[in-house]
């Protein structure tokens, strides 16, 4: 073969590699392009509230007594407190729902810094399934506490609250499939499958009132006035559609 020949075939094989390497790249550039192509996804969150009535009322509060000595000023705070718990008893309240939340005991000082007395403190929680008795019951144990008695606060719950949850999270499914179908329509698609839902924890609003009552020497305290009022929660959730 001439050399012009030879030439000639060293140039057409190399046009041919060029070729080949060019279709190469383009094709792994067509390739890196479909991997890129992610689904097509909306995410949407939803809010569901839901109200019912309290089914259970805490009560948190406390005996006091002051005394020269540790021993009577403890001792006197103990016999107070189990007249508490005793008055609670007789308006209904199961044992299991009343526990001792704290006991303290502190000294009292003098102007010159010396020990006059002795303060000690018992701490109660009493729950109260029976809301009708709740007025009688908390006159009753502030009188069975005499002027020992501290009512901190008393706070309502939903304890049996399922129900209300179910209704709130279909609330909040229907917000958020709503809003879905929204920028869907508005993106020229529709609504796939769902992908994934989440749901943020619970949230509810708790009723806690503040009290400052103490009891009366010598006299019977009333019924205290108690409205339940309602209570609300709310359920989060966010949902993942796919994008026809």
């Amino acid at each position: 073969m001439s050399n012009s020949g030879s030439t000639t075939a060293r140039r057409t094989s190399a046009a041919l590699l060029a070729a080949a390497l060019t279709a190469g790249a383009l094709t792994a550039c067509g390739s890196s392009g479909s991997s890129n192509d992610s689904p097509r996804e909306i995410t949407a969150v939803g809010v569901g509230e839901s109200s019912g009535k309290p089914d259970v009322l805490t009560v948190q509060m406390s005996v006091q007594h002051q005394a020269g000595d540790v021993s009577t000023a403890l001792n006197e705070a103990s016999a107070r407190a189990q007249k508490v718990i005793d008055a609670a008893g007789a308006n209904g309240v199961d044992k299991a729902q009343i526990s001792t939340a704290n006991v303290k005991l502190n000294p009292r000082y003098g102007p010159g810094s010396e020990i006059t007395s002795y303060e000690a403190t018992q701490s109660l929680t009493i729950k109260v399934h029976k809301l009708e008795t709740a007025s009688k019951l908390l006159g009753d144990v502030t009188t069975a506490g005499g002027d020992a008695t501290r009512i901190e606060s008393v706070g309502f719950d939903i304890e049996n609250d399922d129900e209300l949850k179910a209704s709130a999270r279909d609330k909040a499914f229907a917000e958020a499939k709503t809003r879905a179908e929204q920028y869907a329509k508005l993106s020229g698609g529709s609504l796939g499958e769902v992908r994934t839902v989440s749901e943020v924890p619970v949230t509810t609003k708790p009723t806690t009132r503040e009290f400052g009552a103490n009891g009366v020497p010598g006299a019977a305290a009333s019924p205290v006035p108690i409205e339940t009022g309602e209570q609300s929660l709310k359920v989060t959730v966010t949902v993942v559609w796919g994008l026809s």
